[in-house]
């Protein structure tokens, strides 16, 4: 549910940004009346941008925090997503002389000022969407990487960065129809979580049965080389990647939950997390990391499941099931 939109044009006058931080891996508005302000970019804020309440249109309300509900989002609300989703990317491309669509969202002569330049952005996407709870509105939450230029002071030069930046939008429900209630508000990004243990704490050699299954597997399953249920457990049904997006495979680091036996009785499970290094027709290197459970069958490791994520150890000391489903499509 992407929508994404372009418009090259002159960058506005620079300031100075931060970017946003993400996170990496390694081993807030005031509503009432007719008038709903929010902060947006600097850069923008060449005057007070006044949001609309339009006589047709939802009267604007102070919405609590969002909670999701238990039986998941309606239809109807994951509706509002999408719709949430076009009116940020209208929202950003509009501007004073070219409005583009931003009418169909909202009341344009309700607004005070729109931007000169528009603003550069990609890889719009909805992140969330959250039911206020007691009201027909939704939370929706959108965020995209926004093209911003920072100048060093030292030498005057600017270069230019790409944020991911996040906004929320509220819209109304009512019926089979949704309504925009107010513009677009920039948020804070979400806040990284501390690191989490693992239960992979064993190292497997190359040289262990073990590690020749899992090479072999991913070999088959990633670059073509090979006959993948060979590796794979009588009752999974894996099917390769295709066509195969990679040339080679190669494990560089492989751990697990247990140490593995030497001979495996038939039914022993093995939980294991490998990183990978992988090389593309182009020569291109990414590495990622696999979580997969092997199962013991006559004295021998196969791949019985390709798991949804890493397993980690509770405060208990314990480890928390991962969901492993049997089979895995490309």
């Amino acid at each position: 549910m992407m929508a994404r939109r372009e418009k090259a044009a002159k960058p506005a006058k620079a300031t100075k940004t931060s970017p946003a931080q993400g996170s990496s891996w390694t081993h807030g508005r005031q509503m009432g009346g007719k008038v709903l302000s929010a902060v947006l970019f600097a850069a923008i804020a060449c005057g007070p941008i006044a949001l609309f309440a339009a006589a047709a249109r939802p009267a604007p309300v102070v919405a609590a925090a969002p909670e999701t509900q238990d039986a998941g989002l309606s239809t109807q609300q994951q509706t509002a997503g999408g719709y949430a989703e076009g009116f940020v990317a209208s929202w950003l491309s509009a501007t004073k002389d070219e409005p583009g669509d931003l009418a169909t969202y909202v009341d344009l002569a309700a607004l005070r000022q729109l931007s000169v330049t528009a603003w550069e952005y990609r890889d719009l996407s909805v992140v969330a969407i959250a039911p206020v709870v007691g009201s027909e509105f939704v939370n929706v939450v959108v965020a995209a990487n926004i093209k911003e230029l920072s100048v060093t002071d030292s030498d005057d030069t600017s270069t230019t960065s790409w944020p991911r930046r996040y906004f929320q939008v509220a819209i109304a429900t009512s019926g089979d129809t949704v309504r925009a209630v107010g513009l677009p508000a920039q948020i804070s990004a979400p806040v990284q979580g501390t690191t989490t243990s693992l239960v992979y704490k064993q190292t497997i050699g190359s040289s262990d049965p073990s590690a020749q299954t899992v090479s072999a597997f991913l070999g088959a399953y990633l670059a073509g080389s090979g006959d993948l249920s060979r590796y794979s457990a009588p009752d999974t049904s894996f099917v390769a990647v295709a066509p195969a997006p990679y040339v080679n495979v190669d494990i560089e680091e492989l751990r697990s939950d247990l140490t593995p036996a030497a001979s495996p009785s038939d039914g022993d499970t093995l939980k294991v997390l490998t990183t990978v290094s992988l090389l593309s027709p182009l020569d291109q290197q990414v590495t990622s990391t696999y979580t997969l459970t092997l199962t013991a069958r006559a004295s021998r490791w196969e791949v019985s499941a390709i798991d949804l994520a890493p397993q980690a150890v509770s405060d208990k000391g314990s480890t928390t099931p991962t969901p492993t489903p049997s089979g895995s499509g490309n």
